[in-house]
């Protein structure tokens, strides 16, 4: 750590030195223009020319459990993977490595060798993307809620097939989120092509995750769907009001953190209380599986918990906004 003297010239600009060290490490020229952020508290953060648009580059070597370390791969923003094989690649091989990147948003086999295969990324982010790509993720994760607790309440094993299925789709947009967000917290450039904070980062990677969980949930659900009606019917009254009370917090606790507008967010808090009430089940109708029943109760009951994480990602910036107002 060294101290700089900021100099004032006769036109009103401020002028600092850079250390010779750190310009020397990073070859750095006359006219040589460079990356200058402000952070959150006011702090400038210069980076060199190379830490714009570095391609990250992995090379893996053929082992068990490949695909662990592709996924690894791509959540720490690698561009290019390689894959080398001691041997040909065998066709086994060849399908855990396929099967991998199918889960992984943008990454594509752009070259194959008998014993190498290459895996770029294809997709280009820019501004909008984290937030479309969370409205995704919250848009798939409340349809597999919906389908999921219909399923139970009818017994319908088909739906709750679906739901198991779309799962996948929800794990893709969680690891691509992953990575985008780990890029904006981690890297001046990316956060600023993306236009997000990395504070902001931080929030929607939790947002993401908590998403994500929910989606397990409705799996967790869909799982316990038997052949008979599970509850009575006035308790499936109750569940659809839960479950439309839920989906719309969710809804709007995502918007705020997207949007920044947080005027909702006391009326969401005082929700709370109505759906606990609603989750108090009669159970004992007629036919009524009270093992299923309870383990649907919880399940719901983690929903809801998990709901309110989302909820309380965005009650700071309440309280930062009434500051601010202040």
């Amino acid at each position: 750590m060294s101290y700089r003297k900021v100099q004032k010239t006769s036109k009103g600009t401020y002028l600092i030195s850079l250390p010779k060290e750190w310009a020397t490490e990073y070859s750095l020229d006359k006219q040589e223009a460079l990356l200058i952020t402000q952070g959150s508290d006011g702090s400038l953060i210069i980076r060199p020319p190379q830490a714009r648009n570095k391609e990250i580059k992995v090379t893996l070597h053929m082992a068990p459990y490949i695909s662990r370390h592709i996924t690894w791969s791509y959540l720490m923003g690698a561009d290019l993977v390689e894959i080398i094989g001691d041997t040909p690649i065998t066709k086994e091989e060849k399908s855990e490595i396929k099967e991998a990147i199918s889960r992984l948003a943008g990454f594509e086999i752009i070259d194959e060798k008998e014993d190498k295969i290459t895996i770029g990324t294809l997709m280009e982010a820019g501004p909008g993307f984290i937030d479309k790509y969370l409205r995704k993720e919250l848009f798939v994760t409340t349809g597999m809620e919906r389908e999921a607790v219909e399923a139970f309440l009818k017994g319908d094993a088909e739906s709750a097939q679906d739901v198991k299925e779309r799962d996948d789709e929800v794990d893709r947009l969680y690891f691509l989120l992953v990575r985008l967000t780990r890029g904006a917290i981690g890297n001046a450039y990316i956060s600023e092509k993306l236009e997000i904070s990395p504070l902001s980062a931080l929030d929607i990677r939790e947002a993401s995750e908590v998403l994500e969980n929910l989606a397990d949930y409705a799996v967790k659900v869909a799982s316990l769907v038997a052949s008979q009606r599970a509850l009575a019917p006035k308790d499936e009254v109750s569940v659809r009001s839960f479950l439309s009370e839920i989906m719309d917090i969710q809804g709007r606790a995502i918007e705020a953190l997207l949007s920044n507008a947080f005027q909702d967010v006391p009326s969401l808090l005082e929700r709370r209380s109505k759906l606990v009430d609603l989750l108090k089940f009669e159970t004992t109708g007629k036919g009524c599986d009270l093992m299923k029943v309870l383990n649907f109760q919880a399940a719901m009951e983690q929903v809801l918990e998990r709901t309110y994480d989302l909820v309380d990602l965005i009650v700071p910036k309440t309280i930062d906004a009434t500051t601010t107002n202040t």
